[in-house]
């Protein structure tokens, strides 16, 4: 394989890898680490080797070869995930619109993978969040959120009210007799950045 069709794998997989950032948060303690980046790493290389694939197969086409070797590796590592999303018509079925063309694979694909990866995720934030909301009291999870939100760099004015709001919301909602419910919310916020509406 040539140097710009890795460098178009590498560029559909650095995309992978912010996708999968974007949608999964991966607690630091994971007891199946091992099967978590497996199947995180198969996705990110499936993408690649297929994106790269795709340079080859396209890298003589007379529109590209004008362009800087580079650049069109690039544009077709980019270009890659638009055209492995792309459909060529969509059925009714029941009542619902179904894709059929590259898309209808490439999401079962997806589909099938990040079912694996949420599902190793999904257990260890459990476990994380049970651990952090069994050690400290609402008032003190309460502190930490209100912390969080007001350091947190990347949220915008609106996103840091509203999660204000909804902080408030949790903490009056907890009874003095069983608050577990509204510290194990407030933990996982705390841990993931994220809430229930």
């Amino acid at each position: 394989m040539n140097t710009e069709a890795i460098a178009a794998a590498l560029t559909a997989g650095i995309l992978t890898i912010f996708d999968l950032d974007r949608t999964f948060y991966f607690p630091s303690k994971v007891n199946e680490k091992f099967k978590l980046w497996a199947w995180y790493s198969f996705f990110v290389a499936a993408n690649g080797a297929l994106a790269g694939g795709l340079y080859v197969l396209v890298q003589d086409i007379d529109a590209l070869k004008s362009m800087n070797s580079w650049v069109r590796a690039i544009a077709v590592g980019c270009g890659y995930l638009a055209i492995i999303r792309a459909k060529f018509t969509t059925f009714e079925v029941g009542g619902k619109t179904v894709p059929f063309g590259l898309e209808l694979f490439y999401e079962a694909a997806k589909g099938f993978v990040y079912k694996r990866i949420n599902g190793i995720a999904k257990k260890a934030r459990r476990e994380e969040t049970l651990e952090l909301a069994g050690k400290k009291s609402l008032a003190e999870l309460g502190g930490e959120a209100r912390l969080a939100i007001r350091q947190d760099a990347l949220m915008s004015p609106d996103e840091k009210r509203l999660n204000k709001e909804w902080l408030l919301k949790v903490l009056n909602e907890a009874k003095p007799a069983d608050d577990s419910e509204q510290r194990n919310a407030i933990a996982d916020f705390i841990l993931s950045g994220r809430h229930e509406a």
